[in-house]
Parts: C-alpha cells; sequence; structure tokens
C-alpha cells in the first residue's frame, strides 16, 4: 500500500456529499495526522445575531479529521463507533483549523483524536473517538 497524498484524501472527502457541503481543505498530511481548513458560512451559526458556530457542526468537523487522520495506518477511513467532544469556547465566524492525529491504530479498532481553532490559533473544542478498523472503507471507494 502506497501512502495517500493530500490530493488523495481530498478527492475522498470531497465523495461524501456531507463533507464536500462542510467546504474542507486538506493543508498538511502525515501518515498519523492531518490538517483541515474550513471557512464557516452563515448557515452554521447557532445565535440570531450570526455571532455563534452551532455544536453540530464543530462535532462534524472534529469527527472528520479524526476520522481521515486513520488513512495513513489504515489505508482508508472507518465507521464512528463513539465520539466525545469537548466544547472549550465559542467558534466565531472565519477562518477553522481542525487537527486529526492517530492515536492508536488497530485491526478491530482505532483511537484518534482532534483539535478546533478558530483563525487566531485558540483552541475552541477537543474530541477523541473510536472507530472500527475492521470495517475499513479504501479511499477512493466511496470514503
Amino acid at each position: 500500500m502506497s501512502a495517500p497524498t493530500a490530493a488523495d484524501v481530498q478527492a475522498a472527502i470531497d465523495a461524501g456529499p456531507f463533507n464536500r457541503w462542510l467546504g474542507v481543505t486538506v493543508t498538511n498530511l502525515t501518515p498519523t495526522a492531518i490538517t483541515l481548513e474550513a471557512e464557516t458560512r452563515s448557515e452554521w451559526t447557532n445565535s440570531a445575531d450570526g455571532t455563534v458556530i452551532h455544536g453540530g457542526i464543530i462535532s462534524a468537523l472534529l469527527d472528520v479529521a479524526a476520522c481521515f487522520s486513520l488513512v495513513g495506518s489504515l489505508g482508508g477511513t472507518a465507521p464512528t463507533i463513539d465520539l466525545s467532544t469537548h466544547f472549550l469556547r465559542a467558534v466565531t465566524p472565519g477562518k477553522i483549523i481542525v487537527i486529526g492525529r492517530l492515536v492508536k491504530p488497530g485491526r478491530a479498532i482505532a483511537v484518534a483524536e482532534a483539535e478546533l481553532a478558530n483563525e487566531g490559533g485558540k483552541t475552541a473544542a477537543l474530541a477523541r473517538g473510536t472507530f472500527a478498523a475492521s470495517a475499513t472503507t479504501p479511499l477512493g471507494a466511496s470514503s
């Protein structure tokens, strides 16, 4: 198995309608980590004045980053079994940066985490998830 490129991972992300709707861009990829960026949109806000991004969007971005951090070790993505999200501060409109990191690869279960920050670099949310490594979907096969 050859290591996936950032372009390979971007194509896999864009193949999923929801992930494509999120509009994330792969900006860095290593065998055990991925960095994604996204620009917020008004429909992501959860407040009447449009100044706070909805927690469900934040959780989705964290899940995508954690899931795609697995591609270097598993060769693809795996279904999320469990995801625990910790919201540390409000996420405001603008550029969002999400870093996913593989914690433990495995044949049956893998563990990954993700960290989300606003453009200013302050961490706003963290997540840790377990993924069904035994049900990995190889990149390019409907990730």
